[in-house]
């Protein structure tokens, strides 16, 4: 009797790898983009919590009414916020020269975005798939949102969507 496999037992396996490799590939990348949008959510909440710990040390009830009533001065930007001094960043995040918005490989971040009505926390992803999403934090219900231009973005975060707001 021969020992060694035959050519269609090879072909098989061959097979059988590649449809599982076709399967699981897609649901891996999912998996990592749903990771970042998770890193993203919570850098929001951080930035949220920081931005009102800053407002409540001055005197105010909210970060918007402090940078209101501090004519919107970049002096009480990301910069300022207890967790966010220049020697404090997360690796690899760089603070904008205005110190408004922090730079990160994956995402920008902006402590606070206006539509006229509601203010936000705002995160911007800068690497593809979905380049330009915004994951939002509404500072009201203290709940996040998706605004992207591709209808499924905002699914396969698994986050409700929401529009009108400028970056």
């Amino acid at each position: 009797m021969k020992k060694g496999f035959t050519l269609v037992e090879l072909l098989t396996v061959v097979l059988i790898v590649a449809i599982l490799s076709g399967v699981a590939l897609p649901q891996y990348r999912k998996a990592v983009e749903k990771s970042r949008v998770a890193e993203a959510q919570n850098m929001l909440r951080v930035l949220y919590d920081s931005s009102e710990r800053l407002a409540g040390e001055f005197g105010y009830r909210s970060y918007p009414a402090l940078l209101a009533a501090k004519s919107y001065s970049t002096s009480y930007g990301i910069s300022r916020l207890d967790m966010f001094d220049e020697s404090a960043l997360p690796k690899s995040c760089k603070l904008s020269t205005d110190k408004m918005m922090l730079t990160c490989p994956n995402f920008s971040y902006k402590v606070n975005v206006s539509n006229g009505t509601k203010n936000y926390v705002v995160a911007r992803k800068l690497k593809a798939p979905n380049t330009g999403t915004l994951i939002v934090f509404d500072r009201d219900d203290n709940k996040i949102y998706c605004q992207s231009s591709s209808e499924d973005a905002c699914d396969v975060y698994g986050l409700d969507t929401i529009s009108g707001i400028s970056y």
